[in-house]
């Protein structure tokens, strides 16, 4: 049986049918309340039992999800009901009639579409995946809105102090804690041109500027030879530059929070495996393992690089003789999930393992796109770690010929940059917690090579926390 959903935020509309697509109950309301899914549960039940249907064989489904069914929706899944999501564009087309629109005609496309078999089970949608998508989520759209303001930033401080935030010019840090404390209050290149230096001094130190005289030297040469605006200008440029730098850091410490929760509750899933791979971080990771959900109950992988929007279209006509032509990436496609791979692609091209630095060099030298290439070779190697629960190794020690000397030794070498990683997110005894898959995996290699990974650095700073 399928239960066709048109979701609206008082009253759905719900639809039963077959297989075949004959109506087993016409069109009918449901309220978006506990009492409507009891009324829905208890309509279909009744109709399973007329027509000899299974239970287990029920599914539900509806368009794209707003947020006003969500809740509607997970009270169905958590009774352990299928409930399938059907792209919105797919059930347009599926409409008997396209001049017109109304809940009934909208529901008859959205039952074709499932019935089609075109619709989505994304287990990204439930448990920790879920959890983990709504924070990824949310702190890319502070990082937007962040952007969003560092751009008016800019737009103000090239009329209070032009050239400021160019590193090269006034030796500080673009939105560095030095370079906010001095735009936050009386900024402008005549007032810092008139500042005593022994008090920029010490406010640049408190804010960790190294060789700070040398900072306020440059800056205050800077400041006697920049274009200012006219006196009538600078309080409201002032002001406005002011409430933008609280903006700022508000929006920095809420996104830094997000992270830190983001990356506790990625250490709990099979995804952190993924940080042992060379200039891939938390947060790519953890983007990564949001959008795909659960590895185990996922689709093989070339579905997935479908999904990612990482494979061009081919079409075939002409008869058999004829060759498949390729064209450009299709559109439909996770968008975020690709932003997160194809991220994921170029910096391993950059920074990554060495073999696959030089697959990235080669595809480039082919004049193919090389960031997508290594980008479907990431989502393979990153499924696969995910399956089997263990880490990156180099080829030449994935074979039997590798000896435990040699493993054990990049273990050593991988260790400062793994914990380095998970440390500048304050998440490192999360991430290596014995129950966790990184501290399973920790515990593993001590017992089995006779080696000590501490999680306290023993030199320097830990190593290289690496990009992403």
């Amino acid at each position: 049986m399928c239960v066709a959903l048109d979701y609206a935020k008082a009253t759905h509309t719900a639809l039963l049918c077959n297989g075949g697509g004959e109506y087993l109950r016409k069109p009918f309301p449901v309220w978006n309340s506990a009492e409507g899914i009891e009324f829905l549960l208890e309509r279909v039940q009744a109709g399973c039992k007329k027509h000899g249907i299974n239970p287990r064989h029920v599914f539900f489904g509806g368009e794209d999800a707003p947020s006003y069914a969500l809740n509607f929706i997970h009270a169905l899944r958590s009774r352990g009901w299928l409930v399938a999501a059907v792209n919105a564009f797919d059930a347009k087309k599926q409409r008997e009639n396209m001049q017109a629109s109304s809940d009934i005609l909208d529901l008859l496309g959205i039952a074709k579409t499932l019935l089609n078999r075109r619709g989505n089970t994304s287990p990204a949608q439930t448990g920790i995946y879920r959890n983990l998508r709504n924070l990824v989520r949310h702190r890319r759209r502070l990082v937007h809105m962040r952007t969003e303001v560092s751009n008016r930033m800019h737009a103000l401080v090239d009329q209070l102090f032009p050239g400021f935030l160019d590193e090269k010019k006034s030796g500080l840090v673009a939105f560095s804690g030095g370079s906010l404390w001095l735009m936050e209050d009386r900024f402008s290149a005549r007032q810092i041109a008139r500042r005593r230096t022994d008090g920029l001094v010490a406010g640049l130190q408190r804010y960790g500027v190294p060789h700070a005289d040398q900072a306020v030297a440059k800056l205050k040469g800077l400041a006697d030879q920049a274009l200012g605006p006219a006196s009538e200008y600078i309080d409201t440029l002032q002001m406005s530059l002011g409430q933008q730098v609280a903006l700022y850091r508000c929006l920095s410490q809420n996104a830094d929070q997000s992270e830190h929760e983001m990356a506790v509750l990625l250490a709990q899933t099979p995804g952190a495996l993924l940080t042992t791979v060379r200039s891939i971080a938390v947060v790519l990771a953890a983007g990564v393992v949001a959008e795909l959900g659960d590895p185990h109950a996922q689709r093989p992988v070339n579905n997935l690089c479908s999904y990612a929007g990482i494979v061009p279209r081919t079409k075939q006509t002409g008869g058999p003789e004829q060759d498949a032509k390729t064209g450009h990436v299709g559109k439909r496609a996770n968008r975020i999930l690709k932003d997160y791979v194809v991220q994921s692609g170029t910096l391993i091209g950059r920074q990554g393992p060495p073999e696959l630095m030089a697959d990235h060099h080669r595809r480039q030298s082919a004049g193919q796109h090389a960031d997508f290439g290594i980008a479907r070779r990431y989502l393979r190697l990153g499924m696969h770690l995910m399956r089997t629960g263990g880490i990156y190794l180099p080829p030449e020690l994935r074979s039997d010929a590798a000896t435990p000397e040699q493993r054990a030794a990049y273990y050593l070498q991988l260790w400062p940059r793994l914990t380095a990683k998970w440390r500048r997110v304050k998440a490192l005894d999360a991430a290596f917690a014995p129950g966790n898959p990184l501290g399973q995996w920790r515990n593993m290699v001590e017992k089995l090579y006779g080696i000590k990974l501490p999680l306290t650095p023993t030199t320097g700073n830990g190593g290289d926390a690496e990009n992403g």
